[in-house]
């Protein structure tokens, strides 16, 4: 008889949320918004690289979880829109398969949260970017600082800085080298991309 272990179950559950929270994200962006310089302090960089990263992410997490060789540099080609969400079905696919009644080892628990932090962070960095979005998912923001181990780091790897504010956001922002941009309403249909 094999012992369930929920803190897993838990991990899985809240990378499919943040899968699916950047693959809703995918609706936003416009053609014309992939060459769009990134916010502050990222703005060396486009929207497009932004997407980039997602993909490799995503299908090095996927290469590592199913046993094969981390693909070399990934080319989201003409249509960095579908290349992600591409990816998030292939992560969605693997992860999916995943045994979870023995537990995962740290070294894996920590890639999950790796990835469910990278894919919060991007997609706001990605909504900053665009001004389209709802925020950042108050229940992915509530592990990430309750939960989630606080030596993760993410794309293009920041130094922390001091939060703005001590809102959850804030703070979860601010380690990740970032500070809280627009504040975007999600009441405002322009806010989430349906103007």
């Amino acid at each position: 008889m094999s012992v369930t272990q929920p803190a897993d179950k838990e991990l899985v559950r809240l990378h499919r949320r943040a899968c699916t929270d950047m693959a809703a994200r995918m609706r936003l962006p416009r053609w014309d918004q992939l060459d769009a310089r990134l916010r502050a302090p990222l703005d060396d960089r486009l929207v497009r690289d932004l997407l980039g990263r997602v993909v490799e992410g995503n299908l090095e997490f996927a290469a590592d979880l199913s046993g094969q060789p981390i693909p070399a540099a990934v080319d989201v080609g003409d249509d960095p829109i579908a290349a992600v969400t591409e990816s998030i079905r292939t992560i969605l696919t693997v992860v999916s398969g995943l045994e979870t009644s023995a537990g995962f080892a740290p070294t894996r628990r920590d890639q999950f949260w790796a990835r469910i932090a990278e894919l919060t962070v991007l997609g706001y960095d990605l909504q900053q970017a665009i001004f389209a979005g709802a925020g950042l998912d108050d229940i992915l923001i509530d592990r990430l600082l309750g939960v989630g181990p606080s030596d993760l780091r993410v794309w293009p790897d920041l130094e922390p800085c001091e939060p703005a504010e001590m809102t959850p956001e804030d703070v979860v922002l601010a380690r990740f080298g970032r500070n809280r941009g627009l504040q975007l309403v999600p009441e405002d249909n322009c806010a989430i991309g349906q103007c």
